[in-house]
C-alpha cells in the first residue's frame, strides 16, 4: 500500500508553535476590527454616557439646592458610572483583540499558509515541510488533503531520483550520462537530498577506462 511508503509522511499535524500564523496579516487585520470596535464605542456607547453625565450635574446641583446630603451619593454614583463605562470599553476591546486572532488564526492563517506553500512548490521546492494544522482549524481537511497530495508528489520526484542514480550505473554513453547527471542534480535540488550514487565520471579517460 502506499502508506507503507519510507518517504511519506504524516499528512496532518496538530499542533502549531505560536498562536500567530501569520503575524503580519493577522495583527492588520486584529488593528481592523479594534478601529472598528473604537467606532461603534463612539457611536452607542459614549452618546449615552456623556448624557448620563449631564444629568448628574444637572441632579447634584438640585440637590446642593434642596437636600445636600443626596450631593454625596450622586458623586459617588456618577464615579462608579465613569469606572464602569472605562472598563466595559476596555472589555470590548480586549474582546475584540482575542477574537480577532483567534479567527484569522482559524480560517484565514491556515489558507494563507496554504497558497503561500503552493507558491513554493510550484517553483519546484520540494524541501518544505508539510503544513502544521490544529484539530480545530476550519481548513483541516482541506490541508490535510493537501498534505497527503504534496508527500505523493514528493515520494514520486524520490523514486525518480533512485531510479535515475540507478540508470545511471548502467549508462556508458557520454552524452546520456551528462544528461542522466543533469536530471539528477536538478531532482536533488528539488528534494534538498545528496544523491546515493555518486556521478559517474565523462571525461574521455573514463571512457577509455570502461
Amino acid at each position: 500500500m502506499l502508506s507503507e511508503s519510507p518517504y511519506l509522511q504524516p499528512s496532518g499535524y496538530t499542533r502549531r508553535n505560536s498562536s500567530f500564523t501569520d503575524r503580519e496579516f493577522q495583527i492588520k487585520y486584529t488593528r481592523y476590527l479594534l478601529w472598528m470596535a473604537g467606532f461603534i464605542t463612539l457611536i452607542f456607547l459614549l452618546p449615552p454616557f456623556y448624557y448620563s453625565l449631564e444629568n448628574y450635574h444637572i441632579f447634584i446641583n438640585l440637590a446642593d439646592l434642596n437636600e445636600p446630603r443626596l450631593t454625596h451619593y450622586l458623586i459617588s454614583e456618577r464615579f462608579y458610572l465613569a469606572v464602569y463605562f472605562v472598563a466595559a470599553a476596555l472589555a470590548q476591546f480586549g474582546f475584540w483583540f482575542v477574537f480577532s486572532r483567534r479567527m484569522s488564526a482559524k480560517i484565514v492563517g491556515p489558507a494563507k499558509l496554504l497558497r503561500n506553500h503552493i507558491r513554493l512548490l510550484s517553483r519546484g521546492d520540494f524541501t518544505l515541510p508539510v503544513l502544521h494544522i490544529r484539530e480545530d482549524d476550519e481548513f483541516k481537511e482541506l490541508v490535510s488533503s493537501y498534505n497527503y497530495l504534496f508527500t505523493l508528489l514528493k515520494t514520486q520526484y524520490r523514486r525518480e531520483l533512485d531510479d535515475l542514480t540507478n540508470l545511471q550505473k548502467m549508462i556508458r554513453h557520454p552524452g546520456a550520462l551528462a544528461l542522466v547527471n543533469e536530471m539528477i542534480d536538478s531532482r536533488a535540488r528539488q528534494l534538498g537530498v545528496t544523491p546515493a550514487a555518486s556521478k559517474l565520471s565523462t571525461s574521455p579517460d573514463s571512457r577509455h577506462a570502461s
